[in-house]
């Protein structure tokens, strides 16, 4: 759909002109929805195959100096059947990448904030086949800085919030540096900053199912974001006490839907998952989005869902201001 780095944004007018169409509509259902904040739906992954899927671990990878398109097959669970880019030489960031994608994006939303998710250097470094830096960290805070040219040059179009996903940080065991990576990425970015702690989403599928709170929290409590985002919905609440560790200066952003299922939730129980949140965060600190991305379900099943969202939380809203 997007040119590589040394071609034009997009492959073609036609191309170009699907996409735009995805986008409008992805928003308007958001809009519809009645949500404060809308995205892209990162409709650029086309992911309704298997192959497109695997898209996700090239859309960086493609678009910046320094890689080739295929490396060894990935070896975190559960991607052992993806292959991601090599990296052969400095990385670097070349051009704008993202700049089409808000710039359709801001023009749908009206006067609506704007967010931008992508995925995050952490997932990027874990996945690629490193045939040039030698050890993961080098490669990881390289990787690190071209992203954050690109966080730049997005605030400075206008964005308002970038969110990144990234595997929860036991997911690559106990180094010290993977906050040196985010707040690399981060550093100077004037937007609202997201981090989403992802459980694994691979085809529905989860990658961790065990809770993880205690490790998480307050290790990453130094982190440079404005919220740290977990989902809470399909794995239940045994995360949250441990959300009460971070920073007062950081939000928590409850992730209230289940994306690994096709039932559509009740606002009731939305509610009570948001009120439940609130024992250990104080409301005002709390942001309300799906557990992870809604990318394995089809559209029918999506507004449904998001629809039930914006009435569980209108209902937490009422409940926790009695």
């Amino acid at each position: 759909m997007f040119g590589e780095f040394d071609e034009p944004d997009y492959i073609d007018y036609g191309t170009k002109e699907a996409f735009e169409d995805a986008v409008r509509l992805c928003v308007d259902d958001q809009i519809r929805a009645g949500f404060d904040v809308v995205c892209d739906g990162q409709q650029y992954y086309e992911a309704e195959t298997t192959h497109e899927y695997g898209q996700i671990f090239h859309f960086w990878g493609h678009r910046l100096a320094g890689f080739k398109r295929w490396g060894d097959p990935i070896t975190v669970e559960p991607y052992k059947k993806f292959h991601a880019p090599a990296a052969v030489g400095d990385i670097e960031w070349v051009r704008p990448i993202f700049a089409p994608i808000l710039e359709v994006t801001r023009a749908a939303a009206g006067d609506r904030p704007v967010k931008i998710g992508v995925e995050g250097p952490l997932l990027f470094t874990f996945t690629v086949t490193d045939r040039y830096y030698g050890d993961p960290k080098s490669l990881a805070m390289a990787i690190a800085r071209a992203f954050n040219k690109e966080f730049k040059d997005l605030t400075a179009r206008g964005v308002d919030w970038i969110q990144i996903h990234d595997p929860l940080p036991v997911y690559a065991g106990p180094e010290g540096w993977y906050l040196d990576v985010i707040n690399t990425a981060f550093d100077g970015v004037d937007a609202y900053k997201v981090w989403h702690l992802c459980y694994g989403n691979q085809g529905g599928n989860p990658g961790v199912e065990e809770f993880r709170g205690h490790a998480i929290f307050p290790a990453i409590s130094d982190v440079n974001v404005d919220q740290v985002h977990i989902e809470t919905m399909r794995k239940g609440t045994g995360d949250l006490p441990h959300l009460a560790k971070l920073p007062k200066h950081v939000d928590v952003g409850v992730g209230v839907i289940d994306v690994k299922s096709l039932v559509i939730e009740r606002p009731e129980e939305i509610a009570d998952r948001i009120v439940e949140a609130a024992r250990y965060v104080p409301a005002e600190r709390i942001c309300v989005s799906t557990d992870c991305g809604l990318t394995n379900l089809k559209r029918e099943h999506a507004q449904k869902k998001i629809q039930a969202l914006v009435e569980g939380a209108a209902l937490a809203r009422e409940r926790l201001s009695r």
